[in-house]
């Protein structure tokens, strides 16, 4: 069995599912910009401002003072309201439906979202994962730091895991690429503060006293993830 499906299985038996990004397609993919260097309260608050105008066709009709204003709560408003913008419109011009963009090919996909302003490659990844249907692993920095600490691969830079982990991306279900990304997010929040020696996520089973009293998850079932700018 490959190590990163024992990893998966552990993690997933002791926090559970994760149904990250599941709720709105196009709230998700707006959150998914604006969560960029913020926070999830902060998120939720511009979110909020933009439910009267959750549309494909009412957001591209606001003004650009009018959805600046409106995301404000998000910080960075100004950068933020250029890039949902900018986003928008590729939408628009791609025909406006994501399940229809979906039967794209992911790596046509991927290349089109990383020409738009503020969508780096781990972004691109989240969107192909939870927006575009695509299964794929996304290698951001809780990733390749839980593969340092169980010894599975030094990787200094995203594309470098990003490539090494595509082999096993490929024999991943579209839902459980989804869980393992927030599953591997989830627990990597609770090292920030206490880090623990988690090896053992490397053994077939691990038993409930092996798990330190500070691997609880933080945000729990679709709890709001930090997607990296």
């Amino acid at each position: 069995m490959n190590p990163w499906q024992k990893v998966f299985i552990n993690l997933a038996h002791h926090y559970g599912r994760q149904n990250w990004w599941q709720n709105n397609r196009l709230e998700d993919w707006l959150m998914m910009i604006l969560v960029q260097r913020t926070n999830a309260r902060n998120v939720a608050l511009a979110v909020q401002n933009l439910q009267d105008v959750m549309s494909l066709d009412q957001l591209l009709a606001l003004t650009p003072a009018e959805l600046e204003d409106r995301v404000r709560p998000a910080r960075f408003y100004k950068q933020k309201a250029i890039r949902i913008r900018t986003a928008l419109e590729w939408l628009a011009n791609a025909g406006g439906d994501f399940s229809v963009i979906s039967q794209h090919p992911a790596a046509e996909l991927r290349s089109q979202l990383l020409t738009l302003p503020g969508i780096g490659p781990e972004t691109a990844d989240v969107m192909l994962l939870y927006t575009f249907d695509k299964p794929t692993f996304v290698a951001d920095e809780y990733a390749r730091r839980l593969s340092a600490r169980l010894g599975l691969g030094d990787y200094k830079t995203y594309t470098a895991m990003y490539t090494a982990m595509a082999p096993f991306a490929a024999t991943l279900s579209l839902d459980d690429a989804r869980e393992l990304h927030a599953l591997i997010d989830e627990h990597g929040k609770t090292q920030t503060r206490h880090p623990y020696d988690d090896k053992f996520l490397l053994q077939d089973t691990v038993s409930v006293d092996q798990w330190p009293a500070q691997a609880v998850l933080q945000d729990g079932p679709r709890g709001e993830p930090r997607v990296p700018k």
